[in-house]
């Protein structure tokens, strides 16, 4: 009919285009903030289940083995490490009519909703490579979808504040997601008159399926694409290898991987833990955690303000040592006691937000000793190889442990009766091996040579380079700043 507005691909991108042209102002609003800011929700809503709840999941209820299914998640992880850097690049060369970070945020969706299905609803009798090949398609969509999201998120303001602003809601939208996944499986129990954990998981894909689509259309209908106007050059092979041989960055690296495989250990073993051990069922476990989080979140401003009063690295010592006394006390928890168990985790959950905020904190200060060192700005491949070692140190824990569990001779299937020697197995792996794990990273993080005096005399000479406008030279050379912490 000829009043009938056709919606085609030419049509869309017009649209796009007349969006892009509106003038957000210095400030954005809250309520194009929530809408920036959703597809946090599907994400979180992906990552805590993937390593909390999926992995006991495949084994309990859809009967992989313990070590076939810590060799699918690990070799996924393995993967995808250097999917980011790839999808960056493809990213920053994107310069359609709709835009650079539109398509690979829909396509990375459209991949999301299908592969969320297969994975979250995956039935009995499912083989390995069919896990595998959906978990590998859930996680190739999330890394487009994070990544341009996140990547699109730096470049809506230029504004210092404002950029805290945006960041604060990313945060804050995240944790909101993960607090409704962590209800839906007590939710879905409760509804359903199960205590099947299927009924959990099933809920979780669903949530994801929902909330993906629905957050992409808010981004699209209430953010702009500022234009491109910067071209950067590819990275060199050369700026890797630097990197690994600047000893500062390379402490930060150990103490991040340390502190990250501790709680990766924990979370990984945290449903069979309170299931067996403790006689709790999947969704009340759930509920458990919930707990934790909130604790974490609630602790985290006074880890903040401890390291203004003593200095990152010590506070991160701090941080880890707490981790040692309150994780290490989860194996004195009486059996069948709720009340016991919610102080437990409260208390287990007060350091969980403090040592990932703060190694990032610590590397602004080794980027700019590397500045000062090489006259170059690297954050971008500094931030990005932390970013792996975290990745790595998530799935270390159920690469090496869930075998471990399966030599012991526990079995993870529901309602399953495990020996007292098995049971004793999973007391050490979930209680000890990360408060071991994590006494080496405050070790580690309490050798840290560069406090807030070393700090303040990079910056010093980085004022002084500025003012002068010089280039390294023989006074700032590269094994300079770098030598005082070859030890």
């Amino acid at each position: 009919m000829r009043g009938t507005t056709r919606f085609n691909a030419r049509s869309i991108a017009s649209a796009l285009e007349r969006i892009d042209m509106i003038d957000d102002g210095a400030r954005l609003s809250p309520a194009r903030l929530i809408g920036f800011t959703s597809p946090a929700v599907p994400v979180a809503a992906i990552g805590l289940p993937f390593i909390v709840h999926l992995p006991p999941y495949y084994v309990s209820e859809l009967g992989l083995g313990l070590g076939t299914v810590g060799l699918i998640f690990l070799l996924v992880r393995a993967i995808d490490l250097p999917l980011d850097p790839l999808l960056g690049h493809f990213i920053d060369r994107t310069d359609g009519r709709i835009g650079r970070f539109r398509p690979w945020l829909l396509g990375g969706g459209l991949i999301m909703i299908v592969a969320a299905y297969l994975v979250f609803m995956a039935r009995p009798g499912i083989t390995p490579v069919t896990a595998f090949a959906a978990l590998m398609m859930l996680y190739a969509g999330l890394s487009s979808f994070q990544l341009s999201h996140f990547a699109w998120a730096s470049t809506l303001s230029a504004d210092y504040d404002q950029r805290s602003r945006i960041f604060g809601w990313l945060q804050t939208m995240a944790v909101f997601g993960m607090i409704l996944v962590l209800l839906l499986p007590p939710l879905a129990s409760w509804a359903l008159g199960t205590k099947s954990a299927a009924s959990g998981v099933h809920a979780m894909g669903w949530f994801v399926i929902a909330t993906v689509p629905v957050s992409v259309l808010l981004v699209i209908a209430t953010t702009r694409e500022p234009s491109r106007k910067v071209t950067h050059r590819e990275p060199r092979l050369r700026d890797v290898t630097e990197l690994f041989r600047n000893p500062l960055m390379m402490r930060l690296l150990l103490a991040d991987m340390l502190a990250g495989i501790a709680p990766g250990i924990t979370g990984s073993l945290f449903i069979f833990y309170f299931e067996h051990r403790l006689g709790f069922g999947a969704s009340v476990a759930s509920l458990l955690l919930l707990v934790y989080f909130v604790a974490g979140m609630i602790a985290a401003p006074l880890w903040m303000r401890l390291a203004v009063r003593i200095g990152k690295h010590q506070a991160a010592t701090a941080a880890a040592l707490t981790f040692c006394v309150t994780n290490g006390a989860v194996v004195l928890l009486p059996t069948n006691d709720m009340a016991s168990a919610v102080v437990g985790m409260a208390f287990a959950g007060l350091p969980y937000a403090a040592f990932p905020f703060l190694m990032r904190a610590m590397l602004a200060d080794v980027i700019d000793v590397d500045r000062l060192a090489t006259g170059m700005d690297r954050t971008g491949l500094f931030s990005a190889v932390l970013t792996t070692t975290s990745k790595v140190a998530h799935a270390v824990p159920i690469g090496i442990i869930y075998p471990i569990l399966g030599l012991i001779g526990f079995n993870g299937k529901t309602g399953t009766t495990n020996t007292p020697e098995a049971i004793a197995g999973l007391v050490v792996l979930f209680v000890g091996a990360p408060v071991l794990v994590m006494l080496a990273a405050a070790w580690v993080v309490s050798r840290w040579p560069h406090g807030a005096r070393e700090h303040a005399a990079v910056q010093a000479a980085l004022a002084e380079r500025a003012a002068s406008a010089e280039m390294p030279s023989a006074q700032y050379s590269s094994a300079a700043p770098n030598a005082a912490y070859a030890t």
